[in-house]
């Protein structure tokens, strides 16, 4: 850790997300990685990979790729290596303040000893980027006793040298003077133009990285272009239907600005109370005519005074728009503003604020008509445009209908993908029902799957409307849709070929017992090499050990879809997306009733590893009686530097002082630094009681051995010791599962052992996936088999 003393002195890492400092060994192929850092003054920060750190120069110009160019660049700390993988803000106020972003990466190869050329003060190294590649050198010019060492950044004349004006690989964004002067001095078409097809996106599953793209909220409404001209307002839906009638608020504030000619690309949307746009309320506001919270966001400028901006880069469109906006004044008329970079941080944020998610452009691209890669969307939930194909009568005092029987093109075949009946209020029920009796006819529309039974009315295929739901059966049939309106600006052949071509990858992620794994040669612990595949069949293969550990318990799982060493978070409530095998359960939470999710199968299991879960960690409590815990998992977590003997050594001392209140217990190495010892009772006290009493025991602990031992969580109270952490037996709390990966550079696991093992392990780390499957196959007895057999009381319940 020495290598990283200057890096961990220099940042507080309660307030920077910052990766903190750890030395990783090195692979074979060592990385490379240039950041583009928005602090004080713009610069690069150049890093190569070596002996567990990131060596690392900054760049105040950028590189060059003219061997005549020679680039400064000052040596700075040694980086964790997962620094290079680091994107986001450090905040205001500490040490490199402002917005990172990867601006190149890949690997590097040196040209003869790293260690000798480092001393001497010429390194030479091939690069193999995706900007950046061929022959580089960096030589230091001084180097100073208690200075930075200056070096200077060369490219090296090869294949991929460029001479002259082109040989500038950074590329600079124009500031806002630049932008609003680009109308002026671009080459733009003069003209009005007449309704323009949209631009559309893509669905994608997770949102791009990199400084090249900005993102912003997905809206649900309506698509609207507007044109206006000499106080004239037209509104256009996405397929050029002229709804200007339908809005006259919004005609009435683009008056304002109609003075001149533009042409303003946006949505129409509805705001609930809790300041959403809900698509749903948008239809109902129109048809009872309550259009008060009717708003426009803007999102794209393509035309303005007659000269087309389309072939401007959308960073300088929006900059135009922006002003244009600002200067208009009117409430429901507002700019949709995005960020640059940080994707992944505003699509987790929208999907915790329960929105549909967000659209992802490229922040140099022209606006071009129709769908391509340039604009990608990310959504929280399933949500998508079905075609209805019949409905079935309703039932008991139910009026209008029972549900609508939903289909997609797909092959040029009509197929049958299943039936909503959730998500109309009466009135909605009639005015559908008189919809449908117009479009009745005798024989099915669906030609693939059509279903069958008593009451089915069946009709031309002409009406679309937005359903979501939780997922795909095997059969493919939609799980838990809900209606949410019809789709008139959309004409059904539209849907049928952008919902075909979305529906067999999201059927290929819903397995019952993944036979057939999606994505399995993914990486997810980089340095053993490890799989998806083999994280899932490892989870199937310690299943018979874990289950009996998590089954009917409320559980937490940490998700890392892009492996231990990328983003991960935690998920506490069922979501969108979860199979059948996980469950819901209610429980009250300080902030209202929330669902949290169970499993009770092998199946819930490898669904949830199939998900991107490294980590399961479960309540004390079953499903059954959720305010009664039935054990308790004190945790001993010792502060840096603490020996592995003094930690084993305080998991004996509270075995000792469990043994003397006649309560059996259980050890359980935790894959990271300390132990957790088990203590299963029957559940009849509350979760208060329970929790007081594991605050005896580590109190306890505490004046037996005050020099060794805290209860304080305070990061200055454990200074030094070990801190014997009984919050973790609190409501809501939890402690990671016996026989759980853990989200580590290297596949550590949560493993259950016999107290006679303590003395002969080395680390809480020691059990990898790797050794636990050896220990599984070699193992005779399970070390915890008693565990559910315990009927022992504790405290006042003895």
């Amino acid at each position: 850790m020495k290598a990283l003393v200057e890096y961990r002195k220099k940042r507080d890492f309660h307030k920077t997300s910052e990766p903190l400092a750890s030395l990783k060994k090195s692979k074979s192929k060592l990385s490379y990685v240039i950041q583009e850092h928005h602090a004080s003054h713009l610069h690069f920060d150049f890093r190569l990979e070596w002996k567990g750190v990131l060596k690392s120069w900054a760049v105040p110009k950028g590189p060059s790729l003219d061997p005549k160019v020679r680039r400064l660049a000052v040596e700075v700390e040694d980086h964790p290596v997962k620094y290079g993988s680091f994107e986001g803000q450090i905040p205001k106020g500490e040490y490199g303040g402002g917005d990172v972003y990867i601006w190149d990466h890949g690997q590097w190869e040196p040209q003869g000893n790293v260690d000798e050329s480092l001393k001497k003060g010429r390194l030479d190294f091939v690069v193999k980027g995706e900007k950046l590649k061929g022959r580089w050198a960096l030589v230091r010019t001084s180097k100073q006793s208690g200075k930075k060492n200056q070096w200077l950044l060369i490219k090296r004349t090869d294949e991929y040298a460029i001479s002259g004006p082109k040989a500038e690989a950074v590329v600079e964004h124009p500031d806002e003077d630049e932008a609003s002067e680009a109308v002026q001095q671009s080459k733009v078409e003069k003209g009005k133009i007449d309704f323009v097809e949209p631009q559309l996106a893509q669905l994608v599953t997770t949102p791009p990285v990199g400084k090249d793209w900005i993102h912003e909220t997905k809206f649900d409404g309506y698509r609207i272009q507007a044109h206006l001209d000499r106080e004239k307002v037209q509104l256009f839906t996405r397929t050029g239907q002229e709804w200007s009638h339908k809005y006259p608020p919004i005609v009435e504030s683009l008056e304002a600005i109609a003075k001149t000619q533009a042409v303003l690309d946006g949505e129409v949307v509805w705001i609930n109370d809790q300041g959403q746009s809900d698509f749903q309320g948008l239809q109902q506001a129109l048809k009872a005519h309550k259009i008060s919270r009717l708003c426009y966001y803007v999102f794209d400028l393509l035309s303005l005074d007659g000269k087309d901006l389309r072939k401007l880069p959308l960073l300088q469109r929006k900059e135009i728009l922006k002003k244009l906006i600002v200067s208009v004044g009117e409430e429901n008329i507002r700019y949709s503003d995005h960020i640059l970079g940080q994707g992944k941080n505003l699509f987790k944020e929208s999907c915790r604020l329960e929105m549909e998610g967000i659209v992802s452009k490229k922040a140099k691209a022209p606006y071009r008509s129709g769908r391509s890669e340039d604009w990608v969307k990310s959504k929280c939930i399933k949500r998508q445009e079905f075609v209805i194909g019949g409905f079935t009568d309703g039932t008991g005092s139910r009026l209008g209908f029972g549900s609508l029987l939903l289909g997609i093109y797909e092959e040029e075949k009509f197929r049958y993908v299943g039936r909503v009946g959730t998500g109309f209020d009466q009135k909605s029920l009639l005015s559908l029902r008189h919809r449908l009796e117009k479009l009745e006819q005798d024989e099915s529309p669906f030609e693939v799957k059509s279903p069958r039974g008593k009451g089915l009315h069946w009709v031309s295929p002409k009406l679309a409307c937005e359903v979501s739901f939780s997922n795909w059966t095997q059969d493919r049939i939609l799980r838990v849709p809900v209606f949410h309106g019809l789709r008139e600006d959309k004409p059904a052949k539209e849907i049928h070929q952008e919902t075909a071509e979305s529906l067999s990858s999201k059927v290929s992620k819903e397995k019952k017992r993944p036979t057939k794994i999606t994505h399995p040669d993914k990486i997810i612990y980089e340095e053993e090499n490890l799989t998806k595949k083999d994280v899932i069949e490892f989870y199937e293969e310690v299943s018979k050990f874990m289950l009996p550990h998590i089954k009917d318990r409320p559980l937490s799982l940490l998700r890392c879809p892009e492996g231990s060493a990328g983003e991960c978070f935690f998920q506490k409530h069922l979501g969108p997306g979860l199979s059948k095998e996980i469950h819901p359960l209610k429980l009250k939470e300080k902030s209202g009733n929330k669902v949290s999710m169970t499993l009770d199968s092998v199946e819930g299991l490898l669904d949830l590893a199939q998900f991107g879960t490294l980590e399961f960690h479960a309540w004390n409590c079953h499903r059954k009686n959720p305010m009664h815990p039935d054990q308790i998992v004190m945790d001993f977590d010792p502060d840096e530097g603490i020996p592995w003997k003094q930690v084993c050594s305080a998991a004996l001392e509270l075995k000792d002082l469990l043994e003397e209140l006649n309560l059996k217990n259980f050890l359980k190495v935790t894959g990271g630094k300390g132990l957790h010892v088990h203590i299963p009772f029957e559940p009849k006290g509350n979760w208060d009681e329970i929790k007081s009493f594991a605050r005896a025991l580590a109190d306890e602990m505490v004046s037996r051995n005050p020099k060794k031992y805290t209860a304080t969580m305070s990061k200055q109270a454990r200074k030094g010791k070990i801190f014997i952490d009984y919050l973790r037996n609190g409501y809501g709390a939890t402690a990671v599962a016996p026989y759980s990966l853990r989200s580590k550079p290297v596949s550590s696991v949560a493993v259950p052992i016999e107290w006679d093992e303590l003395k002969k392990i080395k680390s809480s780390s020691e059990f990898t996936l790797e050794k636990t499957r050896a220990r599984l196959k070699k193992m005779k007895t399970d070390p915890w088999a008693d565990y559910f057999k315990i009927r022992q009381r504790i405290g006042l319940f003895q």
